[in-house]
C-alpha cells in the first residue's frame, strides 16, 4: 500500500467518524423530542461529548486529508470544480453544526437548573434543533454525493 492508499483510507475513516457522529446526533434528537423527565434529558445529554469529539476530529481530519488527496495524484487539482464544491459545502457543513451545537448546547446548560424542566423539554420538542439537524444531514449527505459522482471533474 503506497502514500496515496492509506491517506484514501484515513480520509474514507474520517468520513465515517463523521457519519457515526451523525447518526448520534439524529437519535439523540429523536429521543430527545420523547423525553418527559429531566434526569432523562441529563442522561442523553452525556452521550453528547463523544459525538463532539467524532464529528470535530472526522471534519478536520477529512478536510486535510482531503487535501492532500487532491494535490497528490496527477488527475486531480485543487482547483476542479467538485472539489471546490465540496470545501464550500464542507465549510457549510461546520457553519451549520456549530449552530446546531449552539442550540443543544443551551438546552443541556439549561438542564442543569431544576426549575426549567418545561422549558427544557419545550426546547427539545421544537422545530429549530431537529430542522438545524437535517440541514446538518443534508449538506453531509450533499457532500457525499459531490465525492462518490465527481461533477465538473
Amino acid at each position: 500500500m503506497g502514500f496515496y492508499d492509506w491517506m484514501l483510507a484515513l480520509h474514507l475513516l474520517s468520513v465515517f467518524a463523521i457519519a457515526a457522529a451523525l447518526v448520534l446526533f439524529s437519535v439523540m434528537v429523536v429521543t430527545g423530542r420523547r423525553m418527559t423527565a429531566l434526569a432523562d434529558v441529563r442522561r442523553l445529554f452525556r452521550l453528547g461529548p463523544l459525538g463532539g469529539i467524532l464529528i470535530g476530529a472526522g471534519s478536520v481530519l477529512a478536510l486535510v486529508l482531503g487535501v492532500v488527496l487532491a494535490i497528490d495524484p496527477d488527475i486531480y487539482e485543487l482547483w476542479n470544480g467538485w472539489i471546490i464544491v465540496a470545501i464550500v459545502l464542507w465549510a457549510i457543513l461546520a457553519a451549520v453544526g456549530s449552530r446546531t451545537g449552539r442550540y443543544y448546547t443551551s438546552v443541556q446548560k439549561l438542564a442543569e437548573d431544576d426549575g426549567a424542566e418545561a422549558e427544557v423539554l419545550a426546547r427539545l420538542r421544537a422545530p429549530t434543533g431537529p430542522r438545524l439537524h437535517l440541514a446538518n444531514v443534508g449538506v453531509f449527505v450533499l457532500l457525499l454525493l459531490d465525492m462518490i459522482f465527481k461533477p465538473w471533474a
